[in-house]
């Protein structure tokens, strides 16, 4: 074996899906398998939801412009990082690593945990609210009634079986939603919807109404490490089509585009125009629709998209305890936890700091997707990312990191600074997105710079690895 694995090895780190471990080439999976275990990415209400909440804001023409914006964008920057998983086998807390430091290794682990463990929270509570909607009762019993019953489905190597559940649960998916729509045409008031202008008048925005979409979409750029994390399971042979369709632009014009046509779509067509913006409305809209139908559609649609949020914050939280502790816990502990900390979580009204939590995150994501995926396409695979030696040992911190963190402060004080600053406050992500990547390709020519100006330099533009 090339990278060193022993069969024992590779066994012992199968059954937590090699959680921080480079993916050995002998553990690489099927062009399918990582097709579909990777779609579950694809569905869930949040992006439904901020459909419907962009179409709300900017209008439904300038929400559809941003959307095709925000997915060509998310597939520009996603690309390099699935070229990166399949031929490093590194998912996004070896490579943040290697250009990030050790510190950024751990502060890229930690924010996915929290990202995720919030998702977890997010979706749970749209079970939870749609079943108190269509059936009543405590909405706290509904909670621990939609993290519970997601247990079983988690316990063991959740990528063994996760292409196979969303292999059955994706049809069933796509019928639901063309029920939805068609139900919605047929019951609902569609009229007008494509020309619906949203509820802020024109003379109020500050910036044009496709801007605001594409600042909302920035706050799911969650999904760039996600697929970098699912893209090292992935074999050389199928690199391009997983760069094109697995996690390219077919699946970003699928997410984001096709799931928040139809939240315009359902969510005008069954409420009333001034409560699209509701973070339950999709969900409401939904139940009322369908009836019992819509419910089954929510569960069946939350179950793919619950699978993959429990994974990834156990994964994380797994990173984390072995980053703080050198100690490897087993993941199916690290559900149970999750899925404790999500039911604490949920009686905290996770829908009033909804759009709060998306912006905060979207600074730090694509700072961090913006910088990754500079690195990947202009400094170089082999430079960047080969094997560490005794004499390029990761550091704690690189300037890597102090763009980054710089990126995210600045994006932070311009979101906290809307009454002074409303224009910058509002263009606040993709402000942080441009300091980083400028920013990033500074120090790279910095570097390049002084490695030609010293004798004896070897001329590698890498600039988070040196001597220890």
């Amino acid at each position: 074996m090339g990278d060193g694995s022993t069969p024992q090895i590779v066994e012992e780190h199968r059954d937590d899906d090699f959680a921080t471990q480079v993916v050995p080439a002998e553990a690489r999976l099927s062009r399918g398998k990582v097709h579909m275990a990777s779609w579950a990415m694809l569905v869930g209400m949040i992006y439904l939801f901020q459909g419907a909440l962009a179409a709300t804001l900017a209008g439904t023409k300038q929400a559809i412009i941003g959307l095709l914006v925000s997915a060509a964008l998310m597939a520009l920057f996603n690309m390099p990082m699935v070229r990166l998983g399949i031929s490093t086998g590194k998912g996004s807390s070896l490579a943040s690593e290697q250009v990030f430091g050790k510190l950024g290794r751990f502060l890229i682990i930690l924010l996915l945990a929290i990202a995720t463990i919030y998702f977890t929270v997010f979706e749970g509570s749209v079970i939870a609210v749609s079943f108190q909607h269509y059936v009543g009762g405590d909405l706290r019993i509904w909670y621990v009634v939609a993290v519970v019953g997601m247990l079983p489905l988690m316990m063991g190597a959740v990528l063994t079986w996760l292409d196979k559940i969303n292999a059955v649960l994706l049809p069933l998916y796509v019928a639901g939603v063309l029920a939805a729509v068609v139900l919605a045409a047929m019951n609902g008031n569609p009229t007008g919807w494509l020309e619906y202008p949203g509820v802020v008048p024109a003379a109020a925005q500050v910036i044009p109404g496709w801007v605001t979409t594409v600042v909302i979409y920035l706050g799911v750029w969650l999904i760039i490490p996600v697929s970098n994390d699912f893209s090292r399971f992935g074999r050389n042979e199928d690199a391009r089509y997983h760069r094109w369709v697995t996690f390219g632009p077919v699946f970003t014009t699928i997410t984001l585009v096709v799931n928040g046509i139809i939240g315009m779509f359902v969510v005008q067509s069954v409420l009333p125009r001034s409560e699209a913006a509701s973070e339950v409305g999709v969900a409401i809209a939904l139940v009322q629709l369908m009836g019992v139908v819509g419910l089954v559609f929510i569960v069946v649609t939350q179950m793919r998209i619950q699978t993959l949020n429990f994974y990834l914050s156990s994964l994380n939280i797994q990173r984390l305890i072995q980053e703080a502790t050198g100690r490897r816990v087993r993941r199916k502990l690290l559900v149970a936890v999750v899925a404790v900390v999500a039911v604490v979580l949920m009686l905290t009204d996770v829908f009033s700091y909804l759009l709060q939590t998306l912006q905060w995150f979207g600074i730090f994501f694509v700072g961090w997707g913006g910088i990754m995926a500079t690195c990947v396409a202009f400094g170089g695979m082999r430079t960047n990312f080969a094997p560490a030696t005794e004499t390029t040992k990761p550091r704690l911190l690189t300037p890597a990191t102090a763009v980054w963190l710089f990126s995210a402060a600045v994006g932070i004080a311009l979101l906290q600074s809307a009454e002074a600053l409303p224009l910058l406050a509002q263009l606040a992500p993709i402000i942080s997105l441009g300091i980083a990547v400028v920013g990033y390709l500074l120090v790279v020519l910095a570097q390049r710079f002084t490695d030609r100006a010293e004798p004896g330099s070897n001329g590698v533009a890498v600039i988070s690895r040196g001597s220890s």
